[in-house]
């Protein structure tokens, strides 16, 4: 059997820059707080009414004109269902909405905070998806003279079909119905809208994402020249925190457990052991060595035989009620009654 030491999954974090920075840095803002435009979105949503008239603009007639005749389609349709099933349909849409659709891309009013200089960026970035990249599905008939292959599956649409024709891409394509999806997530394009990027078409969450990281945190798009990337995510900088006691991590050292990251200290009150032979905890920064509900400091005072206290790393031993040997003989001499354990090897990793 082996004796396995204790995971320690920490990590050093990399404040990033456009060059990156040196290690440990923590980056500084290069704006002032007085310089940022908050806003608060509640509890809103993009096929609410008093949303879309609130955001309703030039800068996104494209997406939310659809959103707004759809929403009208929509309800009559929900309406002729069954009732027990009316909200069930609702939510469904809603929730679509919100994932390919979230509103802190559509409008600053919904975004936590930007500075002066991000909200210059996040109005050009919106005036660039509008006029390059959205655009809504139309259902076409294949005529029979005009065959031609699906862009995503490259299979063939037959004449007499329908297909998806997209107007940023022109005449000569188009996508079976059920082809008409996001290139990233391969979900339906709901209400057909899409944005276009380097020859495919997503939906407007996933094509933010092929221009600017998106933080694990709050969703938005990173605008910040400086930010965090940790455990394959990217953070604004101030909003990589603890997930127990919120202390800033930007620059610091970490463990994260289940995908969620930990200071030190916290991770060492909630979730590291204590050592069987001396009592104390195996800090995050300490090696630890485990065996079953057993726990040692991976010291030779610490795993260390019971009756010589001879060095026990990297060698045979038995256990014994927790205490540990290096022989059945030394067992004995300290008369404890030996059952069969076996003799166990110990590897540390």
């Amino acid at each position: 059997m082996l004796l396995d030491s204790i995971p320690r999954p920490t990590s050093n974090i990399h404040p990033m820059t456009r060059p990156p920075i040196s290690d440990f840095q923590t980056p500084v803002s290069p704006v002032s707080t007085n310089g940022r435009f908050s806003g608060n979105s509640g509890t809103a949503y993009v096929d609410d009414p008093r949303t879309l008239t609130d955001i309703y603009g030039s800068e996104t007639d494209v997406v939310l004109s659809r959103v707004i005749s759809e929403n009208i389609r929509s309800q009559k349709y929900i309406s002729m269902m069954p009732p027990d099933k009316q909200l069930f349909a609702a939510q469904l849409r809603r929730r679509q909405l919100q994932k390919q659709l979230p509103l802190h891309d559509l409008h600053p009013k919904f975004c936590c905070s930007l500075t002066e200089n991000e909200l210059f960026k996040f109005q050009k970035f919106c005036n660039k998806r509008r006029l390059k990249a959205a655009g809504v599905g139309r259902i076409m008939e294949v005529k029979e003279a005009a065959n031609f292959r699906c862009h995503r599956c490259i299979k063939n649409i037959n004449a007499g079909g329908f297909c998806v024709a997209a107007d940023h891409f022109g005449s000569g394509s188009g996508w079976h119905p059920g082809c008409f999806t996001c290139a990233t997530c391969n979900e339906l394009l709901v209400d057909m809208i899409y944005f276009c990027r380097n020859e495919e078409i997503y939906c407007e969450r996933h094509y933010a994402d092929t221009i600017y990281p998106r933080c694990a945190a709050c969703d938005e798009i990173i605008l910040a020249r400086e930010y965090t990337q940790a455990e394959k995510q990217t953070w604004h900088v101030e909003h990589f925190c603890c997930w127990n006691c919120d202390a800033p991590l930007a620059g610091q050292r970490y463990i994260a457990k289940d995908s969620n990251p930990f200071c030190m200290i916290c991770f060492d009150t909630l979730y590291s052991k204590s050592c069987n032979t001396c009592g104390k905890t195996i800090t995050a920064d300490s090696p630890g060595l485990s065996h079953g509900d057993f726990h040692w400091h991976a010291c030779p005072h610490c795993f260390s035989c019971h009756g010589c206290s001879r060095n026990l790393i990297n060698q045979q031993f038995l256990l014994k009620e927790g205490q540990l040997f290096c022989s059945i003989d030394c067992k004995q001499r300290n008369a404890i009654t030996w059952s069969q354990n076996g003799i166990q090897n110990l590897h540390i990793h």
